[in-house]
């Protein structure tokens, strides 16, 4: 070949997507949405980030409470947060993207089948491990009986769970979808993600990232709302092994960008070292606007990016820009946003417009 680096790339663009957010519900290391604090400043002195869980009276029955992971339960409640402040019941149908599932019901069943050499196990945490429970749950929950799939595909579960929404939408007009991105951390998957070194082993290091967990939810419609609150405009996605196919793949995201109009750029940068050029130089194409960054409070998991979408929704939504999450300057006004994120060598751009209030 030409060429001594073999790229490996693949990438989703939808031009002139009609996705509109209407609510948002946040569980994470930085809070909850409904958080007097939120978000909460990260403890900085720590490699792991554990979502903060909410009181969850009225969300969830405490017999059922009791026998819930704790990617269920943040879930569900994230969900509930979310219809909550959509001012519906129930969505017509549900789209969920993660990771890597269910990791604690998984290890439990897993870890009991080797224990009692595969005799007399419990089928809760079978049943519980799929990575589709999650979207069960809640539909189990609030009476949804509608459409309802979960996407497991590495950095761009999310993404491709957005990407079911706008066909499912297209084809549904008119209808609300809850979509949402969600992951737990455990001990044994942080251990083995710090081996790989994904994650830091060193707080003061800049080796890997911090590792987080988390769940975001939306309601999403494709026909504008009067409680709308962003549109998703395009979507690009793309797989690259090198920093130089990366950075060739998001300038040709934003050569079809007026960048002068952009207000705010959200940066997925980790503060992990491997990643700490092309955020660089990627900032630099946006001088002229606020630079905000997020995986300070949330830490870094495979669909961390919904984080960033949700509290974005949240900020416009209150108006309110805590100077914690911008690196030079907060914005007076927000009318159009970019953001690029990356978890290890999936990468996403997008474009989004703020819908005036």
């Amino acid at each position: 070949m030409a060429s001594a680096v073999i790229v490996h790339h693949w990438f989703f663009q939808n031009a002139d997507m009609e996705l509109y957010i209407n609510s948002t519900g946040l569980v994470s290391a930085a809070g909850s949405n409904t958080s007097a604090d939120f978000p909460a400043v990260a403890d900085t002195e720590s490699v792991r980030l554990s979502a903060k869980e909410p009181d969850y009276t009225g969300m969830i029955p405490p017999m059922q409470l009791r026998r819930m992971s704790k990617a269920v339960r943040i879930s569900i409640a994230a969900a509930k947060i979310c219809l909550q402040n959509a001012g519906i019941e129930k969505p017509d149908a549900i789209s969920v993207g993660t990771a890597m599932g269910c990791l604690q019901d998984t290890e439990q069943f897993l870890s009991k089948m080797v224990a009692q050499d595969e005799q007399m196990l419990t089928p809760t945490a079978f049943i519980q491990s799929t990575h589709n429970t999650v979207a069960g749950q809640i539909a189990l929950l609030c009476g949804c009986h509608g459409h309802n799939l979960t996407y497991v595909h590495r950095g761009h579960s999310f993404e491709h769970a957005l990407i079911n929404t706008q066909l499912y939408l297209q084809q549904h007009p008119g209808e609300t979808m809850l979509a949402g991105g969600i992951e737990e951390l455990v001990d044994s998957s942080f251990s083995l993600m710090q081996r790989a070194g994904v994650y830091r082993t060193d707080a003061a290091s800049c080796a890997g990232a911090v590792a987080g967990e988390g769940a975001a939810f939306f309601t999403i419609t494709n026909q504008q709302q009067e409680n709308s609150i962003l549109r998703i405009k395009d979507l690009f996605l793309f797989v690259a092994k090198e920093e130089t196919a990366a950075t060739e793949k998001v300038n040709q995201f934003l050569s079809g960008v007026e960048v002068n109009n952009i207000d705010l750029f959200v940066s997925g940068d980790s503060g992990d070292e491997q990643y700490a050029s092309f955020y660089n130089s990627l900032s630099d194409n946006f001088s002229n606007s606020s630079v905000a960054t997020f995986k300070q409070l949330s830490g870094e998991y495979g669909t961390a990016v919904s984080v960033a979408l949700s509290m974005l929704t949240d900020m416009v939504q209150k108006q309110s820009f805590p100077a914690r999450l911008f690196q030079n300057k907060a914005p007076a006004n927000i009318k159009q946003v970019i953001m690029v994120n990356n978890y290890l060598d999936h990468y996403s751009c997008w474009l989004i417009e703020v819908i005036s209030q």
